[in-house]
């Protein structure tokens, strides 16, 4: 099996870039479709549309409902297909950035990617996450490429929920965990190939800057203010962890991830990477881990406020059901539970969430 590497063609990242960023979108083409949602629209997509028209830049803007489905894809494509559009500009959160990806690859138009949070790794990958209607996960959907060009406003991200900053923190930490998992295994990356040396060496660095600089990236999210430390952060949850996950692989804790998407109730109130933390954990318990590795995972995440605990993830005690149903839905065959270095059962997943849980509690609480 050969190694491969995937990362955009282009990463730009500064303050004020919604402003003076425009040149870069104009290299991939005049004629952009902006997609949104509702909220981002009325926080930054007005005043970015109109500087974009201020430009000289054709605009065409179209509000998301909020999912990634096979019917909201083609919804928009439908919309977008008769314009002559040469861009898409997907201005906001994961599962929209992820819409915008799937349209560009239908429609084979340049995709542009500006997050407006760093919650999340999606925007430097060529993969997106599908649901089915009732919110379910569906699958993985691969694509023929990478963006084009990620445009990382630090002031915009400065002003955003602090919970979203952490939800990246939490998201980007379970990159070198699930990495070295595939290292071990000698297994497959979300390309299909082995890992490369440089695909580890991102992910280490990635979990090194986020140990090194989340605290005080935190303190100046809260002040709204951009720090090279929430710089740093940013750089991490949204680079480092986008080319560490897609080259390096995902493992258990992205599958324990999509494993909640069985179960209805509060566990939706949770982000993506809350949901994440509590997987990374679980996987760290399932390869053996030291006892140093997980409490030094598990201190920091009560530090960042991140779910510990069953309770802390369901807001109340699971049932068994539940527990079970997560797990099915995790060791279903191509979720990323099959690059883990050793076989997995459904019952070696409940085991792993409940000792995990009866841990925390132990000694954490």
């Amino acid at each position: 099996m050969e190694k491969i590497f995937s990362s955009p063609s282009k990463y730009v990242q500064g303050k004020g870039l919604l402003k003076t960023g425009i040149t870069y979108i104009q290299e991939l083409g005049q004629k952009v479709v902006l997609l949104t949602d509702a909220m981002v629209w009325e926080i930054a997509g007005k005043e970015f549309e109109a500087k974009l028209k201020s430009e000289g830049v054709e605009v065409f803007t179209e509000i998301f409902t909020g999912e990634t489905t096979e019917n909201e894809i083609q919804r928009l494509i439908q919309k977008i297909k008769t314009e002559k559009i040469e861009v898409i500009l997907s201005l906001g959160g994961g599962k929209l950035i992820d819409t915008g990806k799937a349209i560009g690859n239908e429609l084979g138009l340049a995709v542009a990617i500006i997050p407006t949070t760093a919650s999340t790794d999606a925007p430097t990958s060529s993969i997106a996450v599908l649901y089915k209607e009732d919110g379910c996960f569906q699958k993985y959907v691969y694509y023929k490429k990478n963006p084009d060009l990620i445009l990382v406003d630090t002031e915009v991200i400065a002003k955003a929920p602090v919970r979203l900053l952490i939800s990246g923190i939490a998201d980007a930490l379970a990159t070198a965990v699930e990495a070295r998992a595939v290292h071990r295994k000698n297994g497959e990356n979300t390309l299909g190939g082995r890992q490369t040396i440089t695909a580890l060496a991102i992910a280490e660095k990635c979990e090194e800057v986020l140990f090194s600089y989340s605290l005080q990236a935190i303190e100046a999210n809260e002040e709204k203010v951009v720090t090279e430390a929430l710089e740093a952060v940013i750089e991490a949850n949204t680079l480092l962890s986008g080319l560490g996950f897609e080259s390096g692989g995902l493992a258990a804790a992205h599958a324990i991830h999509n494993g909640f998407s069985a179960v209805s109730g509060d566990v939706h109130r949770l982000t993506h990477g809350e949901k994440v933390a509590f997987g990374t954990l679980v996987q760290l318990f399932l390869e053996n881990q030291p006892r140093e590795t997980i409490d030094k995972y598990i201190e920091f995440y009560q530090r960042l406020g991140l779910p510990t605990t069953l309770e802390s993830v369901f807001s109340k005690e699971p049932t068994s059901d539940e527990l079970l149903a997560v797990a099915q839905q995790a060791t279903l065959k191509g979720d990323s539970l099959e690059q883990m270095p050793m076989s997995l059962t459904v019952e070696d997943l409940v085991a792993g969430m409940l000792t995990t849980d009866s841990y925390v509690k132990k000694y954490f609480q």
